[in-house]
């Protein structure tokens, strides 16, 4: 199989998280504004590549490809006769996101790393963790199994926590671990 030097070069970058995201940002705009627009070969054959050296970016491609082309497929299929599996992404007649496009642009230019979380976060957004309800029981238990000392520092800590979140102060836990 021949390789695009776009191609090869992403394959080189895999240990670099900054040169991989330019070299997939090259590898999109090719798909989308290139001589072969429309053809995903390229995509599917760096995500051959990653799965060949082991390599856990596949599935950050496909998501971040998704974003781009929102209904794109992923098939893979075995040809009966050789026994081979091939894969294809299938993007006609979608669109691709004009606003991904540009931020892709923008994280490459930053030398924003593809593996790090800066580089999801802009692609969509810090995600806000709800908190989860107390679980009466399970914070019971955890009680019964401490000291008196260990509790009268949790008793402490509870009441800091009350007193600053009436005050939209953000608490810093000491050093001491209390539950």
């Amino acid at each position: 199989m021949t390789y695009t030097t776009l191609e090869k070069n992403f394959n080189r970058a895999l240990g670099n998280g900054i040169t991989l995201g330019f070299t997939f940002n090259e590898l999109i705009k090719n798909v989308v504004t290139g001589k072969s627009k429309g053809d995903t070969t390229s995509i599917v054959n760096v995500i051959g590549m990653t799965n060949k050296k082991g390599d856990k970016i596949e599935q950050r491609i496909k998501f971040v490809f998704g974003l781009v082309y929102k209904g794109a497929t992923f098939k893979t299929e075995k040809n009966k006769k050789t026994g081979k599996t091939t894969s294809k992404m299938i993007i006609k007649g979608i669109k691709p996101n004009q606003k991904i496009l540009n931020i892709l642009e923008q994280l490459a230019q930053d030398k924003v790393s593809m593996r790090g979380d800066k580089y999801m976060q802009a692609l969509v957004g810090k995600t806000e963790k709800k908190p989860t309800p107390l679980n009466v029981k399970s914070f019971l238990d955890t009680c019964s199994k401490r000291s008196l000392d260990e509790l009268v520092e949790m008793e402490k800590i509870i009441k800091i926590a009350i007193k600053n979140q009436k005050n939209n102060v953000v608490v810093e836990l000491p050093n001491k671990k209390a539950a």
